[in-house]
């Protein structure tokens, strides 16, 4: 393993790179590769016409990152102290994304900017403003873009950069009150070489006990899950065998479940976090918010940002 001392500041810099980037490793044209368009010119055969506009139920392929327009619509706040200002209304647009190419993709909030009448607008945070995913390749995941607007703006239009270096942008109409009924691929079967608790893998400098896997709940009143969902708590063990320090944290693990990324859960004190010189050990937990319906849950540890190795751990209660 290559991780740098103080791993935590490079990510940082690392992930504001990804987000001015508009996503790691994307970097490419939208539309470079097959698979841009609307989904009826897939299914006929055609070819997609290159475009930099797009609207509920089109498909983009951004590098290696295939992102469709699902859904579109006004947003209904429920915290009475984050409602929008007088003479404006929120509204949302929702994004699938599946990384089809061979190393980690990543994509925030912080990669889009909203504009209304030419003008631009605030995003509106809250918990279900979620975009903000690290997936390996294979994996999918979705998340929601919330923004203020006036409430007769007539144009509104979210831009997405896809490359930095010729600052081009492609542009989501918002559509009103929309849904392409389009359902993420879910993916049943176990990754290969998986580790279960009980089992110790041996990861380059790293040696990794996975000790336990378990339902966990918050031991917090202001805490829980939301309803269809549990959350699964990791208890690991590692030991620097190596000769440099080490660090290793809970940022460093993502959940999968069916292939589609879990939210992360920060209620437990025992998180794992910890820099290790030569021979110490460190023990802590990570914890993930999982759908009840899942069939096969997976958590995996990115040893390596830049080669996007990872162990795989089977996370199945």
């Amino acid at each position: 393993m290559n991780k740098k001392k103080k791993i935590i500041p490079l990510l940082l810099c690392l992930l504001l790179f990804c987000t001015i980037l508009g996503g790691c490793g994307s970097g490419g044209q939208a539309g470079e590769k097959s698979g841009q368009g609307d989904t009826a010119s897939e299914q006929n055969g055609e070819s997609p016409e290159k475009k930099t506009e797009y609207h509920v139920g089109d498909v983009i392929m951004d590098g290696d990152m295939k992102i469709v327009y699902t859904a579109s619509g006004e947003y209904t706040e429920s915290n009475e102290f984050m409602q929008p200002e007088k003479g404006n209304k929120l509204v949302f647009i929702r994004l699938s994304f599946e990384n089809q190419g061979d190393s980690v993709e990543s994509v925030t909030s912080f990669s889009f900017e909203g504009y209304a009448d030419g003008y631009n607008v605030e995003q509106h945070y809250s918990d279900e403003n979620d975009l903000s995913l690290n997936l390996s390749p294979g994996r999918t995941g979705e998340g929601m873009l919330i923004f203020e607007v006036p409430a007769n703006a007539s144009q509104i239009e979210i831009e997405y950069e896809t490359n930095m270096f010729s600052q081009e942008k492609i542009k989501f109409i918002y559509d009103g009150n929309k849904d392409s009924g389009y359902e993420q691929n879910v993916n049943k079967s176990s990754s290969e070489n998986t580790v279960s608790p009980g089992e110790t893998v041996e990861d380059d400098n790293l040696r990794i006990s996975y000790l336990s896997c378990e339902r966990d709940k918050s031991y917090s009143s202001f805490s829980a899950p939301d309803s269809g969902y549990h959350y699964v708590t990791l208890t690991f063990e590692f030991e620097n065998n190596g000769s440099g320090d080490e660090y290793v944290s809970y940022y460093d693990f993502r959940c999968y479940a069916d292939g589609k990324e879990c939210k992360a859960e920060y209620f437990r004190d025992d998180m794992l976090s910890a820099e290790l010189s030569s021979g110490r050990k460190a023990k802590g937990t990570v914890t993930f918010s999982v759908p009840d319906s899942a069939s096969v849950t997976e958590v995996e540890f990115i040893s390596n940002y830049w080669t996007s190795d990872r162990v795989i751990f089977n996370a199945n209660v």
